[in-house]
């Protein structure tokens, strides 16, 4: 029995450690009825899709009598042409699958049932399980409709568990997500919450290719979610597939000949060109002779040679297949090149069968699916279309027009249609599809896909709704400084075009935030004055700018604690939404923390948490919590800091919540370090430095300065010596990439020259290069802003209070 999706070639060398701890791994699961997570990295070609082939074959085999149930998804290129979860779906699918070979009537039974109990909003994505529910039962919401469902839809992350945990409760699950280095940030956040939710005999094996996860911008969020796993769940396996011996690539080589002889210096010479990658020995043995003599330096030049020996039609074939996709219908490939269908599917079963360049996948509700060989196979073949732009342009036009023939768009059918649009240089059209695209993808909690698709909106039709969108989707990923210019590009539209009052309003309201997270104080003030002139009747308008305007008076250059705690009462005092009401408790509470008086902070700030949690919105208690987890540490009350913060932690990896930029990342490294765990301190700082944007890296770098003060003014200098050391050695691990480790070494080697009596935010600004606004802002949040914690803490300590 074998796992969808994947199909082994013949041509394989068994990787027999890899394979025995797999399968010792999966095996205990098993028994022991815990679940585990395995990742394995390995380069391109390398043959992990050929590894886990045969493991998903093995596993089932060896635990027959349990009814294993095993899924493969693997993600798409991460271009238009693919949509957040697909992975994720298409391994639902194969477990699916999974259950009706396995000839278990119960089993498929029980799938289905859990399906349509725990995960109404998934059915749509397993079209054999919504055709057992019921004809046109495809949502969450219509199956609620139809009067099958009696529970409250959750949202779509909640459900996914439930179902898992609900399948695991029963049958042990196998979950192999490949190629995950092209999936997005909400792809690669579901995945992390089932590691670390569900509970029982889950086999999660998650496969990437570590060389795509640099980049000189940020760190690619698997690699901060492998990071996460094996600190939360530290019997996580990682294993990194290393290329073949020299040996093996022999055996490999005359494997894949297949019973052609080849001549001993041919044999030699694949052997050394393709320097123990699977896919480039198997791809020069197909070349053989036949080529020039001169090796292909890369799987691109490889998969170019094997497309030469096409014909021009099957190459052609192949270039509009890939032009609708990494995956792509054979109804829609058909009509694109104008053959009869029948004659489409031969074609592409000699592809298939002769040359491996294409495979079965599985089908999309009554359409027959194709997936090309490797992803980047189809990059190749859409660059070779683009060669020729006027071809390329009307197969996107003829392609557009399939699509909007069809009525009932899922999530990545509106994406794809998009992005025909664009290709087909309809730019009205474009701008309209890439819109609605970014709204729904921004609404299912996918902001990155939401933010590529808004900026395809803005280019292709700039207006106020797209600049607008794009505005929310920076902000929401803490690009404040991209976020301020979106808005401002927004109004900017609003000026020529016709624009709801409370929609301008609401976006002016975003600038202001924004302004006020990147330290322009006055023009913050400004926006917001001009705000309350404007809608001065508006109440929760109106509550939520005079919100802003406290922070302000707290947070800005000429600190207003009276002005902020009457801003405060006002704002709760006007309005019943619970949210900004618990945001008036909890800035009252530090304006009265930042007065030095931290008993009247405790109790409003339990008030903000109590308030926060009754909206039953997740960011709502988590902003709650974390001012909280402030007033603590301005207490040094630490291990309750650290209480707080772990239950931060939790709520972000559960939630998603701030998971783009965590503060309880940033404290969490401040905690660890004063309480002298110095190893955990500097690794938690370096996972800070990790997902910050470059625009933060003025206030990253004064974070680490006023961090090493405060240790030396509590426990010596002694002590940030200790912890200097323990980040050099982060620097030598490499847990970051080589930009930001490199950013990290010329920072410590500064401040390991401070001198005697030094002032950290005098001295990010003099010696590591960070500018005077950026380092006074940062200051002013370590501080939590309270002009002088020293004078605090020395208070508290004459009356038993601080720790």
């Amino acid at each position: 029995m074998r796992l969808s999706r994947i199909d082994a070639p013949p041509a394989l060398v068994d990787r027999v450690d890899e394979m025995a701890l797999l399968l010792e791994r999966a095996g205990r699961a098993v028994q022991t009825g815990e679940g585990t997570v395995i990742v394995l990295r390995g380069e391109a070609g390398v043959g992990k899709s050929t590894l886990l082939a045969t493991f998903g074959e093995r596993a089932i085999e060896h635990h027959a009598g349990t009814s294993l149930l095993a899924g493969y998804g693997q993600a798409m290129l991460n271009s238009l042409a693919s949509d957040s979860f697909q992975p994720v779906r298409e391994c639902l699918r194969s477990l699916t699958a999974s259950a009706q070979r396995s000839g278990s009537r119960s089993a498929l039974e029980r799938v289905v049932s859990s399906f349509g109990t725990h995960a109404p909003d998934w059915i749509e994505s397993v079209p054999v399980v919504g055709q057992l529910l019921a004809a046109g039962v495809r949502t969450g919401q219509t199956f609620v409709e139809s009067g099958r469902g009696t529970v409250e839809v959750d949202s779509r992350l909640d459900q996914l568990v439930r179902l898992i945990e609900d399948l695991v409760s029963e049958h042990p699950l196998l979950m192999v997500l490949d190629d995950l280095h092209w999936a997005d940030t909400a792809t690669i956040d579901l995945l992390t919450t089932i590691a670390l939710r569900v509970d029982g005999p889950l086999v999660l094996v998650l496969a990437y290719r570590p060389d795509q996860l640099q980049s000189v911008e940020q760190t690619h969020p698997l690699q901060r979610a492998v990071f996460r796993l094996c600190r939360y769940r530290p019997e996580s396996t990682v294993i990194d597939l290393p290329r073949l011996t020299r040996g093996d690539t022999e055996v490999l080589v005359r494997q894949a000949a297949d019973g052609r002889s080849m001549a001993p210096h041919v044999v030699s010479r694949i052997v050394r060109l393709s320097a123990g990658n699977p896919l480039f020995a198997e791809s020069l043995v197909r070349v053989g002779d036949h080529g020039d003599g001169s090796a292909p330096v890369q799987i691109i030049a490889v998969l170019e040679e094997r497309l030469s020996y096409l014909s021009g039609e099957d190459q052609r074939l192949l270039e509009t297949a890939a032009l609708i996709g990494y995956s792509f219908e054979v109804e829609y490939l058909s009509r694109l090149v104008r053959q009869d269908i029948d004659d489409v599917y031969e074609r592409l079963d000699v592809l298939y069968s002769q040359h491996g360049l294409v495979r079965p996948a599985e089908p999309r509700g009554d359409y027959d699916r194709y997936v090309i060989h490797h992803p980047l196979f189809a990059q190749i073949l859409r660059e070779r279309g683009t060669a020729n732009p006027p071809r390329w342009r009307r197969q996107h036009v003829r392609f557009l027009e399939i699509l909007e023939a069809e009525s009932d768009w899922d999530d990545e059918m509106a994406v794809r249609a998009a992005a025909a649009a664009v290709a087909a240089r309809n730019r009205t059209r474009a701008g309209e599809l890439a819109l609605a695209a970014a709204r729904r993808q921004f609404t299912l909690g996918a902001v990155s896909k939401a933010r590529d698709l808004a900026r395809i909106a803005v280019e292709q039709t700039p207006s106020f709704p797209a600049y607008a969108l794009l505005a929310e989707c920076l902000s929401a990923e803490g690009d404040h400084v991209g976020g301020t210019n979106a808005c401002a590009a927004a109004l900017a539209c609003a000026g020529e075009e016709p624009v709801a009052p409370a929609l301008e309003a609401h976006v002016r309201l975003l600038w202001a935030r924004n302004l006020r997270m990147t330290c322009q104080w006055e023009d913050t003030s400004r926006v917001l004055n001009d705000i309350v002139a404007a809608h001065s009747d508006s109440g929760q308008l109106l509550a939520e700018t005079l919100m802003l305007q406290a922070e302000v008076a707290l947070c800005g250059p000429i600190q207003d604690a009276v002005g902020c705690i009457a801003l405060c009462d006002r704002v709760a005092a006007m309005t019943t939404d619970a949210e900004v009401r618990s945001r008036a408790l909890g800035h009252r509470g530090l304006a009265h923390l930042a007065a030095n008086q931290p008993a009247d902070a405790e109790r409003l700030l339990t008030r903000a948490i109590d308030t926060a949690r009754s909206t039953g919105h997740p960011y709502a208690e988590y902003e709650a919590l974390h001012w909280l987890s402030k007033k603590t540490m301005a207490c040094l009350e630490l291990e309750r800091s650290w209480e707080l913060l772990e239950e931060l932690a939790r709520m972000s990896q559960n939630s998603g919540v701030a998971s783009e930029n965590p503060p309880h990342l940033r404290d969490s490294s401040r905690v660890l370090g004063l309480q002298r765990r110095y190893p955990e301190a500097a690794e938690a700082f370096a996972r800070y430095l990790d997902i910050s944007l470059p625009t933060a890296f003025g206030r990253v770098a004064t974070t680490l300065a006023c961090q090493i003060r405060e240790l030396e003014d509590i426990h010596g200098r002694a002590a940030g010596e200790r912890f200097l050391a323990e980040l050099r050695g982060v620097c030598r691990e490499e847990l970051l990439a080589a930009d930001r480790c490199a950013r990290l070494a010329d920072h410590l080697w500064a401040l390991s020259h401070r001198p005697p009596g030094w002032d950290a935010v005098s001295f990010a600004v003099a010696h590591l290069g960070v500018a005077a606004a950026d380092a006074e802002a940062a200051d002013a949040i370590f501080r939590f802003d309270v002009p002088s914690l020293a004078h605090l803490r020395a208070a508290l300590r004459g009356t038993g209070g601080g720790a």
